[in-house]
């Protein structure tokens, strides 16, 4: 979360107002870190996440929010960090954020819990996988942990393979398994003519990340850059406006 806060000092016509009009000094900084904010920060970081992450979805393109200023604290511009469902914005752009190494997902971690997989393995998607945001979507990660056994139950919903009839005509139990064939060892799906492919495959230790979205750097060009340019339009429209 990027905490914008603005020198009124450093602005020269700060320097030259009289002692009424300097009482306009805390709306202005409120008026000032708001637009900042909203007009510069945001969509200027906005425009570097659409640059710089790899086909980025429209959720990921939402998620930046930013909160006015009041007088008792400065805007700020962060990434959503809570969602209804699904892993908030927040948390899944660590990575790009900070880089380093990238934390077991939940896909994983469900198969570690069910000894499918080591922990210090990862399963790295097959490219066929790969949706057009150059994801696996939820629904084909929920497919593949049913018919491994691994899936979530939630609020009395079994989402796992059975022997039901319903179960069996999908097929899941009998598409997907854990095994090591060749070198390789991971998530395979059986294919037609008694083929099988892979799904995902086990790595050992964590990918590793550079920073790709240095977001609290663009934040701090952004003000340096049109800060005291707003500082200084928010004090002179507060001495014209008031009353």
């Amino acid at each position: 979360m990027l905490d914008l806060k603005l020198d009124i000092d450093s602005v020269p016509l700060a320097r030259e107002i009289s002692d009424i009009q300097r009482k306009q000094i805390p709306f202005a900084l409120v008026l000032a870190q708001t637009r900042l904010a909203r007009d510069r920060i945001k969509p200027g970081i906005a425009e570097v996440v659409g640059k710089r992450l790899d086909r980025p979805t429209p959720t990921t393109m939402r998620s930046l929010f930013y909160q006015s200023a009041t007088k008792s604290r400065g805007a700020k511009v962060w990434f959503k960090d809570s969602w209804t469902t699904g892993i908030p914005a927040d948390t899944y752009l660590q990575q790009a954020v900070q880089g380093g190494a990238r934390p077991h997902k939940r896909f994983e971690k469900s198969l570690i819990a069910h000894g499918l997989m080591k922990a210090g393995q990862y399963a790295v998607p097959n490219a066929d996988l790969l949706n057009q945001y150059g994801n696996v979507s939820r629904g084909v990660m929920t497919r593949i942990l049913s018919g491994l056994g691994a899936a979530e139950s939630k609020r009395g919903h079994k989402a796992n393979a059975t022997d039901s009839k319903r179960s069996k005509r999908k097929g899941n139990a009998e598409r997907y398994f854990v095994g090591t064939i060749g070198d390789d060892t991971g998530v395979w799906e059986r294919k037609a003519r008694k083929q099988v492919a892979p799904v995902f495959l086990y790595t050992e230790g964590a990918p590793q990340y550079r920073v790709i979205l240095p977001f609290f750097k663009i934040g701090e060009n952004i003000a340096k850059a049109h800060g005291q340019a707003e500082l200084a339009n928010a004090l002179r429209e507060a001495i014209l406006t008031a009353k």
